[in-house]
This record gives C-alpha cells, structure tokens and sequence, in this order.
C-alpha cells in the first residue's frame, strides 16, 4: 500500500555536525536527574548509578553537571521544548539561555529534546535542532523515535504498519539529520513475548548504517499498566536478570553502539532496576556486571559493517534462516524454522556478522533461550579467538571448540581473514 505522509514534506538534511560519541553509551530512562522522578542527583544515587556500569545520567541543572563530573559521568539535559512548534521569540530567548548556560560543562554530552514524535513534528524538531547547534555546535539533540507497534496515528503516516515504520525512520534521517538514533522496543509481557523486537533491531541498523552513524536500543526493564489491568496476558511483565542478559547481547549482536534501561527507578512502575526507596534488586547486580561487558564489546565492534543476522532454531520475524554467510558450523546442525506466534525463542540461537575492511570478520553468538543454558560444538572455517571482556584480551579457541553460553548469554568471537 502506497504511504501518505500526514503533515509537510522533509526539510533538506542539516549540515554535518562534528561529534565524537567516546564510550558507548549505558544509560535510562526515568530515574535519577529525571524529572518527575523521586530521585535526586546526589553522591548516593551517582555512586550507584556508576557502580552499576551507567556512564550517561540526567541532569537538569549546572549543580547536577558539577556533581555529574565529579563522579566521571557524562550528563543529559533537557532543552525544555520538545514539538518544535513553540519558538517564538521570547520561547526562543529562553531557549538560547537554558543552552548558553550549560554548553561550556565538561560534564554535558547531549541535550534530550522529544520523546517518541509523529512525522508532523520533524520539520519543527530539526528546525529548533539546527538553532541548538547553532548556539551550541559541540553537543547534538537527541530525540527518542517509536517502535515498530506503534500506529499509524502515533507514527504521522498511514499504510501498512511495518512500512509505514521504515518511512517513519527514513523521513526522520532525512529531516532531523541525527548523530545518532535511539527507540525503544518493549517486548516481554505476562503471556508471550511480541514478535517483532528483532525486525526493530533491523531496521535501526540498516538505515543507521546506510548513514554511518551509531544507534542506541531501549529496552524493558520493568512493569507498567494500570493496576485492574496488570495481570493481563497483554501487559508488560518485569523481567529477571536471565530476560536482561538475552537483551544487552542481542542489543550487541545488531553492533548497537548504546542501551537504555525503562525504568531505572520511577512512581507507578513495578520491578524496576531500584525501588523508589533506593533499594537495588536482583537486576541491578546482574546489570552491574553486564554493562561493563556492553561498553568493551561495543568497542570491538567499532569499525565494522554488520553482513547479516542468522538464526538456528526459530527464526523471528527480521532475521535470516541460518546459512553458510555466518561461518560457523554447529555440530547438532543449523536448521532454521519461522518462530510461531506468541512464542519464545527456545533452542535457538543467533549468529550476527560483522566484517572490517582488511577482511577480519567477528561473529556475535547468542544463546536467545533465556531460560536455558546452552554447550554449543562450533565449527569455524580458521582458527577462532574469544574475547574477553574482562580483559581485554582475546583468546585462541582453535577451529573446532566447545561455547559454553549462560541463559541469554552471548560470545563475541574473531575469525582469520
């Protein structure tokens, strides 16, 4: 079905914006320095965030900044103005103040401006965008973009979903020109999981890639839903600390450069990473360990160009059926088969590829059954290295060997040219 754009036509791409992004990028939403949150920016809750492996926080003030940089973190402030639509002149001097009064801390990194608009808001978003760098051309805008369930109504175009949802973002790449791109998907609910979190990763990937800038994944991290609805087969579930493993490595196995966590700490959300009182749970120690893990094999696949995402098992929605283009060769085989509706991924595993320009190929593999540990025998077609992330260090496995994966767990392997 042809797609209709609801409101205007793109606005030509702004001008190249000079940005180093530095570490890949762990961070939350709703939490500490957030607002409306029952957390405030102080040493106790920086300690925290920083113990867990967080290196991007909330922030609202200069104070916030200074405590920020303190504590070796880099910091998020809101612009205040988020449609695009409200920049008259004395809107305009506040915001040129609220910039002008932020831009030279070392602690600043980006200025959040929107969460999860429509098309019809693009036009105005880049346009205040480009006033923001303008005044400020060392630190970029970033604005949140839907999921795939979103509807025609909330995505600003009409047609079939999924199409309407690769226009959304292509029409926000034209428009906004971004450093980079961030959406969240929220798949895990009481009764199945939704099927469409790996065709999300997707479709971020390709068209980030397709630009040469990085992306960020936001995934679930907790329970919303009206009390009288909570039970229900349909409404979010709060995830355990196997749910948050399988969801940092597939966020790593589609070369995500970031990750965000809904929610850190926020009223009217169950499960969270801390509870209102500050308390961490079972997550927020797994989490400690996982996202240190996150930012050195994110690094490792800076300079890479991503060939290909390969199922064995089921294969989602989004994904390849396994085939000779992921290199490696399991021992109990490599079938793949369409993953049923309202299924897990059980027994299945995925195989992501990512090729340098000498030749040298890395492989992502992970275990995607959350719920069960997985001894896999590999096959390589030379002689394989593992990288630890501990470390820093790879090591030699040889070109047959033995992964053993955790629930979720994943494994980022090299192999020669």
């Amino acid at each position: 079905m042809k797609l209709k754009v609801l409101v205007g036509s793109a606005l030509t791409a702004l001008a190249t914006f000079g940005w180093e992004m530095g570490d890949p990028i762990v961070t939350y939403w709703a939490g500490p320095g957030y607002p409306g949150s029952n957390m405030p920016i102080s040493d106790e809750t920086l300690k925290q965030l920083k113990d867990c492996g967080f290196n991007l926080v909330w922030a609202s003030s200069r104070e916030d900044l200074d405590l920020i940089a303190k504590w070796g973190l880099r910091g998020i402030c809101k612009l205040g103005i988020g449609r695009g639509k409200n920049l008259d002149p004395e809107n305009c001097d506040r915001f040129r103040r609220r910039i002008e009064g932020l831009r030279d801390h070392p602690a600043l990194y980006v200025y959040h401006q929107c969460d999860e608009p429509p098309v019809g808001w693009f036009e105005g978003l880049a346009a205040d965008s480009r006033i923001a760098r303008s005044i400020d051309p060392k630190h970029p805008t970033w604005v949140n973009l839907l999921p795939t369930y979103a509807n025609n109504r909330q995505l600003g175009l009409e047609g079939e979903i999924i199409s309407a949802y690769r226009e959304h973002v292509r029409l926000f790449l034209e428009t906004y020109d971004p450093v980079f791109v961030s959406y969240d998907h929220y798949q895990l609910n009481n009764g199945w999981d939704t099927g469409n979190y790996f065709l999300n990763l997707s479709i971020v990937q390709q068209a980030c890639a397709a630009r040469g800038i990085p992306f960020m994944n936001g995934v679930q991290a907790c329970a919303w839903w009206p009390p009288q609805s909570f039970a229900s087969p349909q409404a979010p579930r709060i995830p355990g600390p196997d749910e948050m493993r399988y969801l940092v490595y597939t966020t790593l196995a589609y070369g995500a450069q970031g990750i965000y966590y809904y929610v850190y700490s926020f009223p009217d959300h169950k499960g969270s990473i801390v509870s209102q009182e500050g308390v961490p749970d079972a997550k927020y120690h797994e989490l400690k360990k996982l996202n240190p893990v996150f930012v050195a094999i994110a690094r490792q696949l800076r300079g890479y160009r991503m060939k290909g995402s390969y199922f064995k098992g089921f294969c989602p929605r989004g994904g390849t059926p396994y085939g000779p283009n992921a290199l490696l060769k399991f021992a109990d085989g490599a079938a793949s088969r369409p993953l049923p509706e309202k299924s897990e991924l059980t027994d299945s595993v995925l195989v992501s590829r990512f090729d340098a320009p000498d030749g040298t190929k890395r492989l992502m593999v992970v275990n995607l059954d959350y719920r069960k540990e997985r001894s896999l025998e590999i096959s390589a077609p030379s002689a394989a290295t593992r990288f630890d992330p501990a470390t820093g260090e790879w090591m030699p496995l040889g070109e047959k060997f033995k992964l053993d994966l955790a629930k979720g767990e994943g494994a980022l392997l090299q192999v020669d040219k």
